[in-house]
């Protein structure tokens, strides 16, 4: 049983607000009380994590309970967090274990204008559609993270990672489908673009939305040379369309893991 869709549609049904305490991560004292649906916070404090309240950002070092399913229940929520002016002076990690070696190269013109995908630096290709293939690379790659995950899981996950992870061996992999196919396959609703970091679009970006994802990459010409997803919660009819056509494992750098078309 799915519990994360499960609780959703009971939120949907008995709307609830949590009721979230902040506290001020150096000093300790009280910053403020505020209510907040469920939906506006992550489904759990397991890795660095910021939060906008009220109009103002916060980075979260400390949550208490850490979980959704409790935060739920209880509802209410303890958050030690910092400011913007606050984290220069913090000895906090980085905010993911792992990144492409490829930065986003940005542009003012976006591909498509149906819709917009905003993304920051450290979620740019870390959910990523690779080939099957590729499986030994991939792997090699995998076990050069597998560290850095590791030393953090008997730390504070909030504090962010010591060390990152630059992918160079797997950094000219990608999808290589032709996007007419992918998106007359799926099919897709909507064509949108990719802004980063809230400001410039990505160069040679789009993003697609079908009736279960919002995908997004990169094309040369007509050709999909990155395949991402934003997120996705398991394997369904869609996603083993994509992988089974194509040839194609979803690697999720950040996790270390992969999903294929015949995992349960």
């Amino acid at each position: 049983m799915n519990y994360a869709k499960v609780l959703d549609a009971a939120l949907q049904l008995f709307p609830r607000k949590i009721r979230v305490t902040c506290i001020d991560g150096i000093s300790g004292t009280l910053i403020g009380k505020y209510k907040l649906g469920l939906a506006q916070l992550p489904p759990a404090f397991n890795k660095p994590v910021s939060m906008v309240i009220e109009g103002r950002e916060w980075r979260v070092i400390k949550a208490n309970p850490p979980g959704a399913d409790d935060i739920a229940i209880f509802r209410k929520l303890t958050l030690h967090v910092l400011s913007k002016d606050q984290l220069e002076a913090a000895a906090l990690g980085h905010n993911v274990p792992t990144r492409h070696a490829t930065d986003a190269q940005p542009t003012s013109t976006p591909f498509y204008q149906e819709f917009t995908v905003d993304i920051t630096k450290d979620e740019w290709l870390q959910l990523e559609f690779l080939p099957i293939s590729a499986m030994s690379a991939i792997q090699e790659e995998m076990a050069l993270i597998d560290p850095i995950l590791l030393a953090e899981s008997n730390t504070n996950p909030l504090m962010g990672y010591k060390d990152i992870h630059i992918r160079q061996q797997t950094n000219q992999l990608g999808a290589n489908i032709p996007f007419d196919a992918f998106c007359a396959a799926i099919p897709i609703r909507k064509k949108g673009n990719i802004r980063l970091e809230g400001r410039d679009y990505i160069n040679n970006g789009f993003a697609l939305q079908s009736d279960n994802y919002t995908y997004y990459g990169t094309l040369v010409g007509n050709q999909i040379t990155h395949l991402c997803l934003l997120s996705t919660d398991g394997i369904d009819d869609e996603f083993a369309q994509v992988a089974t056509t194509w040839q194609l494992m979803l690697v999720d750098w950040c996790k270390a893991s992969i999903t294929m078309a015949d995992s349960e």
